[in-house]
């Protein structure tokens, strides 16, 4: 796939967080005058946000392309979601972008820069246990983003906070980054009730259980203590299973109200009347951009809900900001 127009980005997106990324960044001028998107192909809660995203207005200078793999080859100038992607991975070492512009892809974004300018840290997801022919094919391509940034052709463009060590060693390392505070998400237009939760307290979703990463039975009991206080309305994670799922289907005091657009957008108009109870996730931070008047609590996974198996990188990537507490400690009443 080839764009020759230098003002023309093309953005390649494996999940509607990393297409909503791609739009922030395009809305807020920093990706030049028209904007391609190429969505991965059969995801579902990807061309759902698509279709949503459409019908309530997308940029001026966006077009999106069907549904795809990713392009074997591109020279122009690139912006990707998933850096830990192999389909990235592989992109990038075919190819020769004019630049490379990394999204947001939630709280990956961190690992990402961690990886970029700490010595041993691997662009792989912290969880996983790659093959070594992974992970050959990813220390490939972060080589080349190091190359790349040191040429000034890599940027970064977050709506999350950055730890200020990590920025300043990005920044000498000639990574250029900016941000966004999602103004052109918070700026779309509205029905009356559109983007409002069914209840005033909102419980999200966790993959964790899905995963392996954390026990079924401590989560559902900390989402059935909220449950007996008042009704809560379950926005399931897109890749939560029937292991929470079913549980939680019928509990007293749960409505789950299932649906693939990200609650960036969905819940986007809550107001000082709405509470969100979460584990770790992006969509804290985010929230707290979009709906500053809602109250947010993010809550610390207490070490007896992990399985046995996962490592401590990956636990100490799943930490909440300091001061916010464990489950097990959460009281309806406060």
């Amino acid at each position: 796939m080839t764009v020759t127009d230098p003002g023309t980005v093309l953005a390649w997106v494996e999940s509607p967080f990393q297409l909503l990324g791609a739009l922030e960044a395009f809305a807020s001028g920093r990706l030049g005058q028209r904007l391609v998107v190429l969505p991965r192909r059969n995801v579902g809660p990807l061309a759902v946000t698509v279709a949503e995203l459409e019908r309530l207005g997308l940029p001026a200078g966006v077009s999106v392309s069907a549904p795809g793999r990713a392009p074997h080859r591109y020279n122009g100038v690139l912006a990707v979601g998933d850096a830990f992607s192999g389909e990235v991975h592989r992109l990038l070492l075919q190819s020769s972008p004019q630049r490379l512009i990394l999204l947001d892809d939630g709280r990956s974004t961190k690992r990402v820069m961690d990886a970029l300018v700490k010595p041993g840290v691997p662009l792989v997801r912290p969880h996983i246990a790659p093959t070594l022919a992974r992970s050959l094919l990813a220390g490939l391509a972060l080589a080349k983003m190091k190359r790349m940034a040191a040429q000034g052709r890599l940027q970064v463009i977050t709506a999350l906070w950055l730890p200020e060590p990590v920025v300043a060693a990005a920044e000498a390392a000639g990574v250029r980054i900016a941000h966004h505070s999602f103004e052109w998400l918070r700026g779309l237009p509205g029905r009356p009730g559109d983007a409002l939760p069914g209840t005033e307290t909102v419980v999200l979703g966790t993959s964790l259980v899905a995963n392996n990463l954390i026990a079924a039975g401590p989560y559902l009991d900390w989402v059935a203590t909220i449950a007996r206080r008042g009704p809560i309305t379950y926005r399931p994670h897109r890749r939560e299973d029937e292991r929470t799922l079913a549980a939680l289907a019928g509990g007293p005091g749960i409505v789950i109200e299932t649906g693939q657009v990200p609650v960036e957008v969905s819940l986007r108009a809550m107001t000082s009347r709405h509470r969100v109870f979460t584990l770790p996730t992006t969509a804290v931070s985010t929230l707290r951009l979009i709906a500053p008047e809602a109250r947010i609590q993010e809550f610390a996974i207490p070490e007896s809900w992990w399985q046995p198996t996962v490592p401590e990188v990956a636990r100490r990537h799943l930490v909440p900001d300091p001061g916010e507490p464990e489950p097990s400690a959460f009281s309806p009443c406060s």
